[in-house]
């Protein structure tokens, strides 16, 4: 959340910029000593501003911060309706499973590493090294290695939780996946999955 707002203040510097400029143009039409401005040069000056205005907060939004909101609601709600074609880090995840192309995991996972705080990145890694590579450990430990990328809890709690629910499915790694159950009620007791974990049992997926 306070991500949030220092982009979004961060975006409006051109709006500070034009309302000082206001100020100043409405100091100077009614300076006492007479007017710098006369008023067709200040309705000029205004719509010029707002011009300028529009087109400067149109390429910030449109070009900066438009793409990194969609991004952040992409990795929250990770688990909904996207396109591989539209995210490379997906796409090629997609290719390698489709393709049997296991031999590509190491590029996926440069790939994920050059972003490595994107969640998305970690459960395709993961996913990848599950149904292609049919190594759960490591897909685990992509997961736990994920969670300590991250920036937000709550996708930190998620990508260990993931990690319990594939230890979970080893029956020699089920005290590993009890142990990171725990690690996440006491590290991350007030998340979604803070919670899931404290209400699942050690025998339960």
């Amino acid at each position: 959340m306070i991500r949030f707002f220092v982009q979004l203040i961060i975006a409006l510097i051109p709006v500070y910029v034009f309302a000082i400029g206001v100020a100043i143009a409405t100091m100077a039409i009614s300076d006492e000593s007479g007017a710098k401005w006369s008023y067709g040069e200040w309705i000029a000056f205004m719509l010029l501003g707002l011009l300028a205005l529009a087109v400067a907060e149109g390429f910030i939004f449109r070009l900066w911060l438009l793409p990194k909101w969609a991004q952040a609601i992409s990795e929250r709600f990770y688990g909904g309706t996207y396109f591989p074609a539209d995210d490379p880090v997906a796409s090629l995840a997609q290719s390698i499973i489709d393709q049997h192309c296991g031999e590509r995991a190491p590029e996926l996972e440069k790939l994920v590493l050059s972003d490595s705080s994107r969640t998305r990145g970690w459960m395709e890694l993961a996913r990848v090294a599950e149904i292609e590579l049919k190594d759960l450990q490591r897909a685990a430990g992509y997961m736990l290695t994920g969670a300590s990328k991250v920036r937000r809890k709550e996708d930190a709690a998620m990508l260990m939780w993931r990690a319990v629910t594939l230890l979970r499915k080893d029956e020699a790694s089920r005290p590993r996946a009890e142990e990171i159950r725990h690690e996440i009620i006491q590290r991350y007791p007030k998340t979604t999955y803070g919670r899931l974990a404290a209400e699942s049992s050690d025998i339960r997926n």
